[in-house]
This record gives structure tokens, sequence and C-alpha cells, in this order.
């Protein structure tokens, strides 16, 4: 099973310290996250890629999963989209995660499902010409919010070419939770990543609203609610091979302690893949 690093709390980062760190915490890599303003921008990201890849292997590690906020409804439509999944391809790179769709208060809500199937659809056709498989992540305040409606839109379709990350933290923290095993089963040769971060409440005496003072805080996984020893030991009865996808939202007061939490984080998710 590979580990890789989603970044983006590593942006102030040069990208020569970027690998060494990754490679330091025990990573296999870090993930390719288009967005400008961090190592690979929209506007050069052929280059910026090709640089990013490099700086990787140069020490040892691989990058085989990306992430950018591609429209998975314009994706056979524009262009541009199809054309920066083609260069994730070109780079090795075997999975994309697309844009969350965000759910908003004025939406028909009831037009949410066959949304996302169309949306499922044309991923499952930009996976296949670019050669690679696009991925829908399962997120709060989001659609898809949980697997069984991420399961309504793919099935039938190729899981070589468009999966869905499944995302315990998230579905903890904000919405969509449903019992993992539950998830796991269901999604089977779809469920393509796991997203690994980890939640805890909190009550703030004193606080009047509406919550009652309780609040979700993102903590690093050894210490939240989740239970990740049962999440790995259902994804290895479901003949899961990864990747894990460490998701670090958590803070710290520097970088030194950012990087020492985020290794021990990474120690406690493999530990409980080998059954410890």
């Amino acid at each position: 099973m590979k580990y890789y690093l989603f970044p983006k709390n590593f942006q102030h980062y040069p990208l020569d310290q970027l690998m060494q760190s990754v490679a330091r915490m025990g990573f296999d890599g870090p993930t390719a996250l288009v967005r400008d303003g961090f190592w690979i921008s929209y506007e050069s990201a052929a280059k910026d890629m090709a640089a990013y890849v490099k700086a990787a292997q140069q020490h040892g590690l691989q990058v085989k999963y990306g992430s950018a906020d591609l429209n998975p409804d314009t994706l056979l439509t524009d262009a541009k989209q199809l054309d920066l999944l083609k260069i994730y391809a070109a780079n090795g790179i075997e999975q994309v995660r697309l844009q969350h769709v965000i759910k908003k208060t004025e939406d028909d809500v009831t037009a949410y499902r066959d949304r996302f199937c169309r949306q499922a659809e044309k991923a499952a056709k930009a996976g296949e010409l670019a050669g690679l498989r696009c991925v829908f992540q399962v997120h709060g305040n989001c659609y898809p919010h949980n697997a069984t409606a991420a399961y309504e839109g793919i099935k039938g379709l190729d899981p070589k070419y468009v999966g869905i990350k499944m995302d315990p933290g998230n579905n903890v923290c904000q919405e969509g939770y449903e019992l993992f095993w539950y998830q796991i089963s269901l999604l089977k040769d779809y469920l393509c990543a796991l997203g690994a971060k980890d939640v805890g409440y909190f009550k703030t005496e004193g606080e009047t609203n509406g919550n009652k003072g309780w609040h979700p805080a993102w903590l690093p996984a050894y210490e939240g609610m989740i239970n990740y020893q049962n999440i790995f030991a259902w994804l290895k009865q479901a003949d899961f091979n990864g990747p894990v996808i460490s998701m670090p939202f958590y803070s710290c007061g520097s970088d030194e302690e950012m990087e020492a939490t985020v290794a021990k984080e990474l120690a406690y998710f493999k530990s409980c893949s080998l059954g410890e």
C-alpha cells in the first residue's frame, strides 16, 4: 500500500524542501496539486508538472495521485481541462481528483443525483481519453456526500477510468457519515483512494449558540475519534491496495513540529494497515 501526502499545509516550502520533507516523514511521495500559488499552476502546468515529478524522483519519491479543480460538468467540452488530464497522465499520474460540486441553498436539490450520474459518465470518458482514472471525493457540503450517493452515479461505469475516494474525516466532521464497512463493501472496485484524516468534537463552555458550544476540530489520527484499525482491516478484506492520501489539516506551532506530527500520524496509519 502506498502513502502520499496532500501537501496543502506545506505551501510555503520551496519545491526541493517539500520533497526532502516528504521523504523524511516516510511517505512514498506527494500528491500533484494543481492550484495557483502552489508548485504547479494552471497556466504552466506542463512545465511545472514535469519539474515537480523530477524533483520527487530525485529524492526517491513517486507521484501517482493528483488533484485539480476540474469541473466534471465540462470535462469533455473544455479542451484545457482534458489537456490537463493528459499532462497528468504523461507524467505518470494514475488518478486525478476532480473539483467538488458544492451544494447551494438555491439549487433544486432533487436534481443532484441525475447531475452526478451525467458527471460520472463524462469523467469516465475523460479518464479513458486521457489514460488515467478520474476521482470523485466523498465530501461534506458537496455532492456526493456519502458512498450511497456516489455509488448511484458510478455503478455500471468502468472502474479503470472513474472511481471514488472515501474520506472518513469529512464524514465525521462535516456530512455524510455512514458505517465505514458499509461504504467499503458498497463501493468495492470503485473505491480507489482513502483520504486519511481525523477529527474530534470539543465543547466550549459558556457558548450559547445553536450548537450548544460543540464544534469539530481536525486532529492527528492517533488522537482523533475514528477507528482506523477497523477501517484498514475492512479495506484489507476488500483487497484495497491504496493509495492512502494523508490529509493533515490540523496546524502546529512550527514547521518542525508539524513534520514530526505528520510523521507520527503516518506511522500510525501504517501500523493500522499491518493490524498492529
